[in-house]
């Protein structure tokens, strides 16, 4: 597994990216951290989730503004995934710019994909993975929100479908990436989710028992499979490799119990 990832701050927001994606031209592409933001308490700084109660949904779009600034993004031409915690992927244009912040949320969704310029696709994150597809040939982009899920219904592998069916993308030509997420050591469960896992992908080595005894599950691993299974190049696969529980650069519902923050991945087509 190729693993390895970019850390920046541009005005005090800390920025994640993919080492193979910033080598491309044509597109932008990264991940927030939990720096740079207004947000107080227990979600400083970058929250970047509506669905926090204590705080107001003024105080997370202005730390929106705050991320696009740094991110070179402009705020317009976002498009927010809905949170189904399921596989469904919609293909989005220029006419969806501003769903999900300023205007009513996209349909049932976990994936977008695009290959208009003036669109930034956006996912929302606190330990689920943010997967990356671009298609360099047909210029399109894809960007999936995978909880559990999300991995055991095969999102990563929707979303190249849905590349495939949308652009003719063929999956060799595809670069594909995972953002920050709760990594294999981590990612405890109890028996009854590890047997759903063991019965999907039996023989894939992504089983694995922690310091308690109890049953882990390696969803990077998961991800890997669905993509190469399809016909992705491994040598065009990369992985940050950063666990949201371990590193608090970031924040993590389950380290936090709860308390915690959403962070965004984004990816956009830019100039050549």
């Amino acid at each position: 597994m190729n693993l390895g990832y970019n850390y920046k701050f541009v005005d005090g927001v800390g920025i994640f990216s993919l080492p193979l994606f910033d080598a491309q031209p044509g597109i932008s592409s990264g991940f927030s951290s939990r720096f740079g933001g207004i947000s107080t308490g227990s979600i400083a700084e970058m929250n970047l989730s509506f669905t926090r109660e204590e705080e107001p949904r003024l105080t997370t779009m202005e730390n929106y503004r705050i991320f696009c600034r740094a991110a070179n993004i402009p705020v317009s031409s976002m498009v927010m995934d809905s949170y189904e915690h399921g596989t469904t992927v919609r293909r989005v244009s220029a006419s969806d710019c501003g769903k999900g912040f300023d205007r009513p949320s996209l349909p049932d969704c976990d994936g977008l994909v695009t290959n208009d310029p003036s669109v930034t696709l956006m996912t929302g994150h606190a330990d689920c993975m943010a997967i990356y597809a671009y298609d360099p040939v047909t210029r399109s982009v894809g960007l999936a929100h995978a909880g559990w899920r999300g991995a055991l219904g095969r999102m990563g592998a929707s979303l190249v479908t849905s590349m495939m069916n949308e652009f003719g993308s063929a999956p060799a030509d595809l670069l594909c990436g995972v953002g920050p997420s709760i990594c294999p050591r981590c990612f405890e469960v109890g028996r009854d989710v590890a047997e759903l896992f063991w019965n999907e992908f039996p023989s894939d080595d992504i089983r694995g028992i922690n310091s308690a005894g109890k049953d882990t599950i390696d969803l990077w691993k998961v991800v890997l499979s669905q993509l190469l299974e399809l016909g992705v190049r491994e040598d065009r696969l990369q992985f940050m490799g950063v666990c949201t529980m371990e590193d608090n650069r970031l924040y993590s519902y389950r380290r936090d119990k709860g308390k915690s923050g959403g962070m965004t991945a984004f990816i956009r087509l830019t100039a050549q």
